[in-house]
């Protein structure tokens, strides 16, 4: 297993007629461009891996919840992060999906960082009130069946999902998975209440860390496989800015992305996400090497998190960065100039787009940098910020897994 990166024309829309790409919907709230709240976004990182702040990081994760820091230079909490801001904080892209039949169709958030398929349900107390979602009623498909297990998702802001398992026929794409396990919402927390984004989640991470009890179920992915229903054994993302289409593709790879060949470097899967070597970076051309260095792959994150040193090198190489204490993280002057700026994934070095580097307006002619602090972890993580910049081909060979990067600008 090995990797192979390339250059890549401008990314291209798939064909109406391929069916096995599945375009990627933007949600209102994201229309024109729009991307999560900086903070949010930043919070949400921190409750999904729990870390705790270094030099850098303005947020963390403390006895289960997470937490705003006060600045820099004092790392006391200065408040509680609000649930439903993490809930939104990288909810960019849904993909519709249709369950049952004669079927409904749900808009689901795809998550590589996650192993779970959960959708809005009919067992929800005020499913019949519900405004601005899909449910899924397993009564009205003749083919959903209850199964054994429930599940359970607790999250370090508080707020939880739960409820029971069925299983039904699920179509992706046109891929159709018949007897696939889905998770009822029995109860959600307000924070997901409020939250009109999606119908539900869609976890393309390994089996192991689905949360199912007493026994875990297989993914969608999983059973694509296993039952071999695509041929070959991949799935793709590539995601796009702004209102550009993105896609995920399953059993397909859509060469028209790029002229160039498909790299693959191994996978690391102990604690159940897509994590790869990531040994080298780059500033402005000059390679830089961080011996052992690794990085999750994480389309359920929206930034992109780094270490300490690399953070200070970035920003201390722009004129007029500063750290926003009141927000969390690096801004610089909107007119600034930036670096080039790239990352390896294997052996080969990705450069990130200036347009996902500048990730948002932080106010009096300021812009958010999309490439933050990872706090006291030990690996990256590379979400949409980088993964925008990039094909990305997740192969099965021999029951294991590799990643492909292509890159796309």
């Amino acid at each position: 297993m090995g990797c192979i990166p390339s250059k890549s024309a401008s990314q291209s829309t798939p064909a109406p007629s391929t069916m096995k790409l599945h375009q990627l919907i933007r949600p209102d709230i994201y229309k024109n461009g729009k991307r999560p709240a900086f903070s949010a976004a930043y919070a949400r990182a921190a409750r999904r891996y729990g870390f705790e702040t270094g030099r850098n990081a303005g947020f963390a994760k403390r006895n289960n919840v997470v937490v705003k820091v006060k600045s820099k230079h004092d790392k006391d909490t200065d408040h509680e992060v609000p649930a439903e801001s993490i809930q939104n904080g990288a909810l960019e892209y849904v993909v519709p999906v249709k369950i049952g039949t004669p079927g409904v169709t749900l808009k689901l958030d795809f998550d590589t960082g996650s192993s779970d398929l959960w959708v809005w349900s009919s067992e929800l107390s005020r499913a019949s009130k519900t405004k601005g979602h899909t449910i899924y009623d397993p009564s009205k498909s003749s083919t959903a069946k209850k199964a054994s297990g429930t599940w359970n998702i607790s999250y370090g802001d508080g707020s939880s999902a739960s409820g029971n398992v069925y299983t039904d026929k699920v179509t992706v794409a046109d891929v159709t998975i018949p007897g696939q396990a889905i998770e009822l919402a029995e109860k959600l927390s307000a924070s997901f209440l409020q939250d009109g984004g999606n119908d539900g989640l869609l976890g393309l991470a390994w089996p192991q860390i689905n949360t199912v009890s007493p026994k875990s179920v297989p993914t969608p992915v999983e059973n694509m496989i296993t039952k071999k229903l695509i041929n070959p054994s991949v799935f793709t993302v590539k995601l796009g800015r702004g209102d550009e289409a993105g896609f995920y593709s399953f059993g397909f790879i859509d060469t028209s992305v790029t002229p160039n060949p498909i790299t693959y470097t191994p996978v690391d899967n102990s604690q159940g996400f897509w994590q790869v070597a990531s040994s080298s970076w780059s500033l402005n051309g000059e390679t830089r090497e961080r011996s052992g260095n690794t990085t999750i792959l994480d389309t359920g994150t929206t930034l992109l998190l780094v270490a300490d040193d690399v953070v200070d090198a970035i920003y201390g190489g722009i004129e007029g960065a500063v750290f926003d204490n009141q927000q969390g993280g690096y801004k610089f002057p909107t007119n600034a100039t930036l670096p080039d700026i790239a990352f390896a994934v294997g052996d080969t070095i990705y450069k990130v787009n200036a347009k996902d580097f500048a990730f948002g307006d932080a106010g009096d002619g300021f812009t958010f940098g999309g490439i933050q602090s990872r706090g006291d972890l030990d690996f990256d993580i590379f979400g949409d910020v980088f993964l925008k910049s990039v094909y990305v081909v997740c192969k099965s060979i021999h029951n294991s897994w590799d990643t492909a990067r292509v890159t796309d600008d």
